[in-house]
C-alpha cells in the first residue's frame, strides 16, 4: 500500500505494523540481493532506514519501547553510513567543481582525486550481514507494536513534538548558525517531512505541496550539511593551505546562499504554529475517515 496510511487498515495499531513491515521487508529483500550497484543499494537501505524512523517519531509518545527502537535503527543506519559517506564527499566535490575554473575549483578537483585514490575503509559484507540480524529482529518486534490511542489522537501528540521541534531549531539555527545547529533544523524538517508523507491521503491535492515543500527544505538544509562535512574534511586533507582556503571560501559562499533560501523556505511552511496546522490536519483526517 506504500508509505502512508490507508483507509483499508482498520486501525492505527495494523497501520503502524503494516507500514513498518512492508518498509522492513523491501530492506530486506534489498540486502539479500547481489546489487551490481553497490552505491545504490546503499542508498536505497538507508532510505528504508530514515522512513522507519519517521515512522517511530511520529509514535514516540505512543510507543512504548520508542527508545529501543530509535536505537536499533539509528544503529543499523550507521553500519552503512561509511560508503554513503564517501559518496556524499564526491558529490559536494563535483559540485563545487562546476563552479568555475577558479583555485577553488582546481582544489575541489584534486581532492576529489585524493579520495578516490584512498582504498575503502569499511568491509561491505560484514557490515551488509550485521545490518540484516538488526532488521531481522527488528521485524520481530515490530510485527507486535501496539501505540496506545485510536485514530488521529495516537498520531497528535508525535505531530505537535515533531512541529514544535522543527520551529525551535530553526529558531536556534537563526540564533546561532553553525553548522551542527542548522543539521539539527534538517533532521527536525526531515522529521516533519516523513509525517506528512504519511499523511498524504488525507488529502492529497492539499498535501502535495506542503510535502515538496518540507522536501525541498530539507534538501537545502542537507546540502548544508554535506558542505559544513567537507569543510571539517579540508584540514586533514594533502591540499595545501592556499588550495583549502580557496575550497573552504568558496563552500562557505555556498553554505550562506542555502541558509538564506531555507530560511525564505520555512517562513511559509511553518508560518502556523503547530496548534493550527495539527487542527487543520485532524479535520481533513476525520472527513477522510468518514469517506
Amino acid at each position: 500500500m506504500g508509505y502512508c496510511f490507508d483507509l483499508n487498515d482498520d486501525t492505527i495499531t495494523n497501520a503502524v505494523r503494516r507500514i513498518a513491515l512492508e518498509e522492513i521487508d523491501t530492506a530486506l529483500t534489498c540486502a539479500r540481493a547481489r546489487a551490481a550497484d553497490a552505491a545504490g543499494q546503499t542508498h536505497a537501505l538507508r532510505k528504508n532506514v530514515k522512513k522507519l524512523r519517521g515512522l517511530i517519531r511520529l509514535l514516540r509518545p505512543r510507543l512504548h519501547g520508542y527508545g529501543l527502537e530509535n536505537a536499533a535503527l539509528r544503529d543499523a543506519g550507521r553500519m552503512l553510513s561509511g560508503q554513503r559517506d564517501a559518496e556524499v564527499m564526491q558529490a559536494t566535490l563535483a559540485d563545487l567543481a562546476r563552479d568555475d575554473d577558479s583555485p577553488a575549483a582546481e582544489a575541489a578537483r584534486a581532492l576529489a582525486a585524493e579520495l578516490a585514490a584512498r582504498p575503502p575503509e569499511a568491509d561491505r559484507t560484514n557490515a551488509m550481514a550485521s545490518f540484516l540480524a538488526a532488521m531481522e529482529a527488528l521485524r520481530d518486534r515490530a510485527s507486535r507494536w501496539s501505540p496506545k490511542g485510536k485514530g488521529f489522537s495516537t498520531l497528535e501528540p508525535g505531530l505537535l513534538r515533531t512541529l514544535a521541534a522543527a520551529q525551535g531549531a530553526a529558531r536556534a539555527a537563526d540564533d546561532h548558525p553553525d553548522a551542527e545547529a542548522i543539521h539539527q533544523w534538517r533532521k527536525r524538517v526531515k522529521d516533519h517531512w516523513y509525517h506528512a508523507r504519511l499523511l498524504r491521503p488525507i488529502w492529497p491535492e492539499a498535501m502535495a505541496p506542503h510535502i515538496e515543500a518540507a522536501d525541498a527544505l530539507g534538501e537545502l538544509l542537507g546540502l548544508h550539511h554535506d558542505l559544513a562535512v567537507l569543510r571539517a574534511h579540508l584540514a586533514d586533507s594533502r591540499l595545501p593551505p592556499d588550495a583549502q582556503a580557496a575550497l573552504d571560501a568558496l563552500a562557505a559562499r555556498r553554505q550562506s546562499g542555502l541558509e538564506h533560501d531555507a530560511r525564505r523556505l520555512a517562513a511559509r511552511l511553518f508560518a502556523d504554529t503547530p496548534e493550527a496546522l495539527v487542527a487543520r490536519w485532524r479535520q481533513w483526517w476525520q472527513v477522510w475517515q468518514a469517506g
